[in-house]
């Protein structure tokens, strides 16, 4: 299922815990927006309550998967657990679904896992794609699959999953848009700094009354054709 903007009117659950407004270009400038919120303080309410999307000090969103995504894990490690190997199941990804966790910034998309991380900018960012496989499906949780330039990056375990990829889609446009208009304006400036114009008839007049010498012009002019 491709996310589009047909998906702007849909609802989103009232027990859902991504904390994101309904309609999506608020979404997008809510991301801009500064929280009052400390790190530790996001840090505590994103563990007791997985799969919340939390705003960080930075401007940004911390999402973290559902732990259920690892349900068969804990179940096979809950029947092995006489046998020992069972505790190191449980314990192995407990631990993996612990070190997950993706943050949307106003500039990237960052994937933390195992230790790894991998940071996509969002201008290079071209569509999102929403998918319910498995087990996960049964639980409402969704993989979200960011096409990027580099390639393709999954972030499974997401509840809700389409909101939350509507508004990566929707940063990623607002940001080739600022670098568009940057370029723009850097093409808009002028060659030469301020007042070049005034120097070089002040050179052309010196010249002239014979203040300078031909040398000295041509060596000088030379300065403003290569800045």
């Amino acid at each position: 299922m491709t996310v589009s903007d047909q998906q702007n009117s849909q609802n989103i659950p009232k027990n859902q815990n991504i904390q994101t407004s309904q309609n999506p270009d608020q979404r997008t400038a809510d991301m801009h927006r500064p929280t009052g919120h400390g790190q530790g303080e996001m840090e505590k309410s994103t563990r007791d309550d997985p799969g919340q999307v939390a705003q960080t000090g930075g401007q940004s969103y911390e999402l973290r998967p559902d732990w259920r995504i690892y349900l068969p894990a804990y179940v096979i490690g809950g029947l092995l657990a006489p046998l020992l190997v069972g505790i190191w199941i449980i314990y192995r990804y407990r631990k993996k679904w612990l070190g997950m966790r993706y943050v949307v910034t106003n500039s990237e998309v960052i994937h933390e896992s195992d230790g790894l991380e991998t940071r996509m900018p969002l201008h290079d960012i071209t569509a999102c794609e929403v998918r319910f496989d498995g087990l996960a499906a049964r639980f409402g949780l969704g993989t979200i699959h960011i096409r990027h330039t580099g390639g393709t990056q999954e972030l499974p375990g997401i509840p809700d999953p389409e909101p939350v990829a509507v508004l990566i889609e929707r940063a990623a446009e607002s940001e080739r848009d600022r670098m568009k208009m940057r370029e723009e304006i850097e093409k808009s400036r002028p060659r030469h700094p301020s007042g070049t114009l005034e120097r070089k008839n002040e050179l052309v007049g010196l010249w002239q009354q014979g203040l300078i010498s031909e040398e000295d012009y041509q060596r000088e002019m030379r300065h403003f054709e290569n800045p």
